[in-house]
């Protein structure tokens, strides 16, 4: 379960600039296409990752104006941030059947090239989109974002192409971010600093320097000082999505949670629409602030609205058992592997998909359905096994099915020898099962390894009694073991008084069929001390005073 296939983290530079891909080149492509507003709305949308709004904005641009190629650029680039490579490479290509002249289409089909490992197909997109712009700085400054921003980013290549656009116009501050963002790529974070340093002096105004330095403080572990520049990014621009990301993020990772919940909302806030925003809100309530109520409010409205979010069903399966209501856990459980199955290879399941599965279904006694989850669970981490057999074991045992339980203890007991506790409750599986020589070995071993356990010693009296009612001559063959209890026990007699009460009658019966009359006497009136009304102490102790009723 505790696998992180579950956590929020902060997330890695590489990974930061990857997404940071498409808005450098919609920011580049801006000054191409003039300042249009309802562009400039999507391009606004795409920067604070509210991608189903930008993808909305874009598609109706395309539809009034279809001859216009950068309309279906700018599709790609939505689909590119939401991992839709297939459904990108369509959008540029469609550019392309528009105007063969579209360079940003040839450039993000150039990434996606790069991306799938081909090379020579990429430097072909780039050649001709550089054709006759060699004093362009924008595309020179997209081919280096190509090289940088991906999965696969080329640091060396990037940054002759940036170096190029930062020549051509020295003035521009994004070139100096985007040179920032090359070196810091390699790990040279000083030339990195020097290159952020040089963007503010550009413009001391664009909240993305700010939010770039903060990345190098946070690497080196400078929190305060990462802190600062992402609440000066803010200050600029109170609307700057990416800022409150970064921010709530580093609040993750320094485990500073209680600072969490109003950044993220900002977050979502600004990102609107954006489904992928929300779901990581519901799971950040339930994963990291363990907020389950809020986190089941949150994702029952999401998935609602969005069935596609088949996530969802594993926040709310985790909720809800954590709130005790093991019932709507399962569900969600099962409605989530329904999900999953649609789609087994890309919709992938994790281990603690099917441990909340199984820890709901025995909470309900589903112990079938809880052993069919549990094996699943073994088969997906198998190091796990010693461990996930002693749960199942336990579980059988606290849904009364002695026979599974007893099962799953012996099946642990072969990869390793059972703890005290395992023992116990692998002793008790047998004397519920009336298997009394089986438990009163396993006894046996508790007392060996806990001498002073004395519910070991009182148990193993009980088994022993049950033992010797089973034969045609009482033995009284718990005698040794009432007497041992009796010892650890009178320690506190108030607490155990019910079963001291019980030790010395047992002993004080015993000694009476041995003619041991003043013993008896003797364990008799220990009886009273702890209770004076007890009728059969009473009772024995006038017969053996003689005194007749």
């Amino acid at each position: 379960m505790k696998n992180l296939i579950f956590a929020l983290i902060f997330e890695k530079i590489s990974l930061n600039m990857r997404k940071s891909l498409s808005l450098v080149i919609t920011l580049f492509c801006l000054f191409a296409v003039g300042k249009a507003q309802n562009l400039q709305d999507g391009i606004k949308q795409l920067e604070n990752e509210n991608f189903t709004a930008a993808l909305t904005t874009f598609n109706k641009l395309a539809v009034a104006d279809p001859k216009n190629p950068l309309y279906y650029y700018y599709i790609g680039e939505v689909y590119y941030n939401l991992d839709k490579k297939a459904d990108a490479r369509k959008a540029y290509d469609k550019g392309l059947n528009i105007s063969s002249k579209c360079d940003q289409c040839h450039i993000g089909l150039g990434r996606l090239d790069i991306e799938e490992n081909k090379a020579e197909a990429a430097k072909k997109h780039f050649e001709t989109a550089l054709k006759g712009n060699s004093k362009n700085h924008q595309i020179q400054a997209l081919v280096g974002a190509a090289y940088l921003y991906n999965t696969k980013p080329n640091a060396e290549t990037a940054l002759k192409y940036l170096s190029l656009a930062r020549d051509l116009n020295p003035k521009q501050s994004k070139y100096w971010i985007y040179l920032g963002d090359a070196y810091q790529s390699k790990g040279d974070l000083g030339n990195a600093m020097t290159s952020y340093e040089t963007a503010i002096e550009k413009d001391v105004n664009d909240p993305e320097i700010y939010v770039k330095m903060a990345r190098i403080w946070a690497s080196g572990q400078q929190v305060d000082l990462a802190t600062q520049r992402l609440e000066n990014a803010i200050k600029l621009k109170a609307d700057y999505a990416l800022a409150y990301k970064d921010l709530y993020e580093l609040y993750i990772r320094t485990r500073k949670f209680d600072k969490v919940v109003p950044i993220l909302e900002k977050y979502v806030a600004l990102s609107g629409s954006d489904v992928d925003a929300k779901v990581r809100l519901v799971k950040f309530l339930c994963y990291t602030a363990k907020d389950y109520n809020r986190a089941i409010e949150e994702g029952t409205k999401l998935i609602a609205s969005n069935p596609e979010q088949y996530t969802i069903h594993r926040w709310l399966a985790w909720s809800y058992f954590e709130i005790n209501d093991s019932k709507n856990s399962l569900t969600q459980s099962y409605l989530l592997f329904d999900d999953l199955s649609k789609d087994p290879i890309e919709r992938k399941s994790y281990p603690s998909d099917y441990e909340f599965a199984a820890k709901a279904a025995a909470k309900l006694n589903l112990m079938d359905t809880a052993e069919l989850f549990y094996n699943k669970l073994i088969e997906l981490q198998p190091e796990r096994k010693f461990e996930i057999t002693g749960l199942l074991a336990k579980a059988f045992y606290d849904a009364k099915k002695f026979d599974k339980a007893e099962a799953w203890y012996l099946e642990k007991a072969k990869q390793a020898p059972l703890t005290v506790s395992e023992l116990v409750y692998l002793g008790l599986t047998q004397k519920n099962q009336n298997k009394l020589l089986n438990a009163d070995s396993t006894y046996a071993m508790v007392l060996s390894m806990s001498p002073k356990y004395d519910f070991g010693w009182l148990t193993r009296a009980q088994i022993n009694d049950l033992i010797d009612t089973s034969t045609t001559q009482k033995k009284y063959l718990a005698k040794p073991y009432y007497e041992k209890y009796i010892e650890l026990a009178s320690a506190d007699p108030v607490k155990n008084k019910t079963k001291l009460i019980f030790a010395y009658t047992y002993l004080a019966v015993y000694n009476v069929q041995i003619s041991e009359y003043e013993m008896a006497k003797n364990y008799y009136n220990l009886v009273l001390s702890l209770d004076p009304k007890d009728e059969k102490a009473n009772n024995d102790l006038k017969i053996l005073s003689g005194i007749k009723k």
